[in-house]
């Protein structure tokens, strides 16, 4: 895996966390709008046989994860939350499809535990605040969870990945539904660091499926 092709998402991603610190709006929106297309760049400059087969649903996940990001900036207050969930949960849907079509391992009991104590808890706390949104949370909760289960099965790099997922959207769920438990400076750059860590090990998993690897891996 070429080192170059990161290039353009960690520049992205510097510019939009210093953004966050310094309290420049303005460039910390239009930042995040281009944190995934910068992320897609590592898919589409490879050849085809350098992508590994699920890269179609890793480029599909990496769109809705966009949708999540840009919908909200052009929706009406009310409607922003929905709009970043709705388009968060199609690329956890399209993120359990490309995990499922790459070679995987069983992840550690211990491992899949600590996933379910973590969305269990995570649910119980939200889910009595959501009101009309609870159902929607929960669904949503599930595929968080389904992700982070499937990605874990790719060895540390999806494992890791998958817990900074957790923690991205267990921030945003706190921050939206229990402010006061999560009311500490800077939330927002932890999420938007782990966010963009978490997509990045996703990719990283998919690209390390590509046939010509797992050949070599497995002779």
């Amino acid at each position: 895996m070429r080192a170059v092709i990161w290039l353009p998402v960690a520049a992205v991603t510097l510019i939009h966390l210093i953004a966050l610190v310094t309290g420049a709006d303005a460039l910390a929106d239009w930042t995040q709008v281009l944190l995934m297309p910068a992320l897609a760049v590592v898919l589409l400059v490879l050849p085809r046989s350098d992508r590994g087969p699920a890269w179609p649903w890793a480029l599909g996940a990496l769109a809705g994860s966009w949708v999540g990001d840009s919908l909200p900036k052009v929706m009406p207050e009310d409607l922003q939350f929905i709009a970043m969930v709705g388009g968060f949960a199609v690329a956890q849907a399209l993120w359990i499809a490309a995990f499922t079509r790459t070679p995987r391992h069983r992840p550690p009991l211990a491992w899949v535990l600590l996933l379910v104590v973590v969305a269990i808890a995570l649910l119980a706390v939200t889910v009595p605040s959501a009101g009309a949104l609870a159902p929607a949370v929960v669904i949503y909760g599930l595929l968080l969870l389904a992700v982070a289960y499937l990605a874990a099965g790719h060895g540390l790099v999806g494992g890791l990945g998958g817990a900074l997922f957790v923690a991205s959207d267990g921030l945003i769920a706190l921050g939206a539904f229990r402010p006061e438990l999560v009311d500490w400076p800077h939330r927002g750059l932890v999420v938007m660091a782990t966010y963009v860590a978490a997509q990045a090990l996703f990719v990283a998993v998919i690209l390390r499926a590509r046939p010509s690897r797992v050949a070599a891996l497995t002779t």
